[in-house]
């Protein structure tokens, strides 16, 4: 989450996007996320908590509030974020990328799973 943060202080957006489950990329709105980092000043990030889960693949649950200034004035956001690590990387499991996948389907984080053994909990968490 910290290395999520700091690239959007840093306007580093291939590495946000490559830091977000692969199923999701395309699904990221490029223009926006530079947007968004680049009008803005960066005011601060606090983890409050986070949770790893064992098996395979893991996956985490981060809570964290982020704080940031631009035309608008100053804002936080509290979010609960899933993580999923696959071939010894962590990947955010964006809630915003809409993704059509039934219980039976195979699991987008490419575990070989199926959705509902694997990553099913962790969306939209």
């Amino acid at each position: 989450m910290r290395s999520r943060y700091s690239a959007y202080v840093l306007g580093l957006i291939d590495y946000l996007v490559a830091t977000t489950l692969p199923a999701q990329q395309a699904g990221l709105d490029r223009q926006s996320i530079s947007n968004w980092s680049a009008q803005s000043t960066w005011l601060g990030l606090e983890v409050e908590h986070s949770e790893v889960f064992g098996g395979q693949p893991e996956h985490a649950f981060v809570t964290f509030t982020a704080r940031w200034h631009d035309s608008q004035g100053e804002h936080s956001h509290r979010e609960r974020s899933s993580f999923v690590q696959n071939t010894g990387r962590w990947y955010f499991i964006d809630p915003t990328v809409q993704m059509k996948l039934g219980r039976n389907d195979s699991c987008p984080c490419a575990s070989g799973q199926k959705f509902k053994k694997c990553c099913a909990g962790y969306f939209g968490a």
